[in-house]
């Protein structure tokens, strides 16, 4: 149920919009009427029962939650769960009212996410759930015994009398042509009919023979219409002048007599008003043109579909408001500025197309010519946003098609983390294309990635020279020597300097080594892309970080070991260490489900077997902040610093250091040094074992092993973040720029951990700070 579920003494005008044929632009000139009346501050509920072509959802897909209609359910729903319930209940169908509980059909709208002035609201009842299952019941469906069985227009009119109380009008997009769905929505359901036709004689005949018939059958008993009919010319092309004013005078003359609510002088002004002009900009994109045309404009499509709006409304005027030039660009913005997520299908598609191209033809410059093209196809298709990760992403998808596809996207928008498609593209290449193209997506990448990636790249041309690269075919070798030049100065070893200070700290009995790191300015920034992985993994986009002139970090994760001196030390029961009452905390169980300690841990008097070395799991960030205070009170501190969970900017800089690494090694991921999916252990591991992926920091596991806990200032108080990624994610989710976001402090699954920090009091980066003094 939406927002206009109460009653208000409201009398919803229902207006079906109705064509012979397909392509006269109905669904467009409904929706864009639906957001002008919500836009003057009416109460809009929109239709699509054109179930055998669906699509008004697309004029409203920016501004829908479930933008493909993947999980709504629509009005072919609420048809099959009313004739489900009257075959299914037979003996209560001899009652009155047993229909009732199945004629909301509000359970089935959905609102649309716009702030409308005023009272001004606008809900949308799709066709129903685009599914592979929707034909099936669409054309399952009969109408017939809908009606003359199971009293399908008795619940009907049920539908509208609720309607009408909630909505000041409901828009009914119906289906084309001569069937029992379009007969019902332009004669049982209307108050007004909107007939939409192009100036051919076809559609000019068939929708004025559909209007007669509907405006014929809802006459009263002395012959009184109770249906207004408008038609409504759409698509005129004015360069044809003569053929135009023929055509015309063939459609006034054709609808002569079925505008019975208008006087002739009123007719002739109609007529003279309401052409809609074929604007090509609209044909191309399902935008509204109230984000796109200038107001006032008289011939525009936005004053047509203003002046429309206007005869359905009546006497009334509607108050048209101007939108803010900002927002409006914004709107458009949301219709043209499309995600490469958007092409999806279509990428899917080329990816076929290319493997089809490899197995139907021979080897040559035509084949070559055709997978050339086909990838050109794909750089068309990239979307001005996220092309770099759909790239990836379809290049992980391991086919020969989505391979090239992915390649042909990362070559549109190349990017620092598309190294490591470039290295398998050489090193792994299902075909010399596709080496080829990998090729060339290093050369676009070698002024941008770090020293240590470039090695990686060296060593994996030298492996295929005179190999899969050869003389033969000059295109590959020209590209792998010329890369080979051009990264000749690159370092034959480790280039990142390893600081050189760390400062070891007795924790009750165990020794905790902190590395420090003196940032060479007070502020780095970060120029990321935008980047998900589902809902709670994301980067910061571009942003900077604040950072004190020194901080010593810590070089290896909290271990069960150490952990096990704040737990034996009562740490638990101890409230001056806690923001939450023990009540609260009694929640913080082992596996005995009696004791209180990590999660992961058999009871609070031991860890795993064989795992003292291993990082601390299963706690939440609640209890991390517990140990930060513990930690306080046990090993003290010189005068001005403090203990701390680390602030998330410097947990950053340890990580990817003043470059911005994408690892803490460098840009290209290397599966031997850090415990991601990839390694295949399948949980923690010992808090010193990859050494070899330290960062320049000098701190172990801040790509996977486990999550990370920092310090966040853009977060709720109830919630944390987290960095680094856990040996459950694969090499895409362990980089270090990114975070995992609204996580509840009290959450405690198997793979979060954290590492601590000390910085100097003054230099506090997050005022989380102060609640771990």
């Amino acid at each position: 149920m939406t927002a206009a579920t109460s009653e208000s003494g409201r009398n919803a005008k229902i207006i079906t919009f109705y064509s012979y044929k397909g392509g006269t632009g109905r669904s467009m000139a409904l929706a864009n009427i639906a957001w002008l009346l919500a836009n003057s501050g009416q109460r809009v509920l929109a239709i699509d029962w054109d179930l055998e072509a669906p699509g008004l959802h697309r004029y409203f897909e920016p501004y829908l939650a479930d933008k493909k209609l993947e999980r709504s359910t629509g009005l072919v729903d609420f048809m099959l769960s009313f004739a489900t319930a009257a075959v299914s209940s037979q003996p209560r169908t001899s009652e009155p009212d047993w229909y009732l509980p199945y004629s909301n059909l509000l359970a089935h709208a959905v609102p649309i996410q716009w702030s409308f002035p005023g009272e001004g609201t606008l809900d949308f009842v799709p066709a129903g759930r685009q599914d592979a299952a929707y034909a099936n019941r669409v054309n399952s469906f009969n109408w017939q015994n809908f009606y003359e069985l199971l009293g399908g227009g008795v619940l009907l009119e049920s539908v509208k009398t609720k309607l009408r109380k909630l909505y000041d009008f409901v828009l009914v997009d119906s289906r084309t042509g001569v069937s029992d769905t379009s007969g019902i929505c332009t004669v049982q359901m209307p108050d007004q009919l909107v007939v939409c036709f192009t100036l051919n004689r076809q559609s000019i005949y068939g929708a004025a023979a559909a209007a007669r018939s509907a405006l014929q059958q809802r006459k009263t008993g002395e012959g009184v219409s109770t249906l207004k009919v408008w038609p409504v010319p759409m698509r005129i092309e004015p360069s044809e002048k003569d053929r135009l004013e023929i055509a015309h005078t063939i459609a006034r003359t054709t609808f002569s007599g079925l505008m019975q609510h208008l006087d002739p002088e009123q007719v002739d002004a109609y007529w003279g008003d309401i052409n809609v002009a074929y604007e090509p900009y609209y044909a191309y994109e399902e935008v509204l043109a109230i984000f796109k045309d200038r107001p006032r404009q008289s011939n525009s499509i936005l004053s047509r579909m203003q002046g429309i709006a206007q005869y359905l409304n009546g006497t009334q005027t509607l108050s048209f408001k101007t939108m803010d030039e900002a927002l409006k660009n914004q709107g458009l913005a949301a219709f043209t500025a499309r995600s490469a997520r958007d092409y999806m299908d279509e990428f899917g598609l080329l990816a076929k197309e290319y493997e089809r191209i490899r197995l139907t033809m021979k080897s040559g410059d035509n084949r070559t010519e055709q997978m050339n093209l086909l990838v050109g196809r794909a750089q068309i298709l990239r979307g001005q946003r996220d092309t770099g990760q759909v790239g990836q992403q379809l290049f992980t998808e391991n086919t020969d098609g989505s391979r090239i596809v992915g390649l042909a996207l990362a070559r549109a928008e190349p990017q620092r983390r598309h190294i490591d498609m470039a290295i398998d593209g050489i090193s792994h290449s299902r075909s010399p294309f596709e080496q080829y193209h990998a090729l060339l997506l290093v050369q676009e990448l070698v002024n941008s990635v770090d020293p240590t990636a470039l090695q990686q790249v060296r060593a994996a041309i030298q492996e295929q020279i005179n190999k899969t690269i050869t003389e033969r075919d000059q295109s590959r070798w020209s590209a792998a020597n010329e890369i080979l030049k051009r990264t000749s100065a690159a370092p034959a070893k480790e280039v990142w300097t390893r600081p050189g200070t760390t400062t070891p700290t007795l924790l009750g009995t165990h020794t905790l080594v902190l590395s420090e790191c003196s940032p060479s300015m007070s502020f780095v920034r970060y120029e990321d892309v935008e980047e998900s992985h589902g809902l709670f993994v994301e980067t910061r986009g571009i942003h900077q970080l604040q950072l004190p002139p020194m901080f010593r970090i810590a070089k290896h994760l909290v271990a069960n070991q150490l952990y096990m001196e704040f737990v034996r030390a009562t740490g638990y029961e101890d409230d001056e260490l806690w923001t939450v009452p023990l009540t609260a905390r009694k929640q913080f169980l082992t596996a005995d489900g009696k004791t209180m300690g990590p999660a992961g841990w058999p009871n609070a008097t031991s860890w795993p077997d064989g795992k003292a070395q291993h990082p601390v799991s299963g706690i939440s960030f609640l209890e991390a902040q517990a140990f930060l205070r513990w930690t306080s009170q046990t090993a003290g501190l010189n005068p001005g610093w403090i203990w701390s969970l680390p602030p998330e900017d410097l947990w950053e800089f340890a990580a990817r250091g003043e470059a911005g690494l994408t690892y803490p090694w460098g840009d290209a991921f290397d599966g031997t040094k850090c415990n991601s999916s990839e390694s295949g252990i399948g949980g923690t591991s010992e808090v010193g074992r990859f050494e070899t992926g330290m960062s320049s920091s000098g701190c172990c596991d801040m790509a996977g092993n486990l999550w990370e806990f920092v310090l966040a200032s853009d977060t709720r108080a109830d919630q944390c973040v987290l960095r680094g990624g856990s040996y459950k994610n694969s090499a895409s989710e362990v980089r270090s720029y990114l975070r995992l976001t609204r996580v509840y402090q009290s959450h405690r699954p198997p793979d979060f951990g954290f590492r601590v920090v000390q910085v100097e009091s003054s230099d506090r980066s997050d005022p989380r700070l102060a609640s771990t003094v």
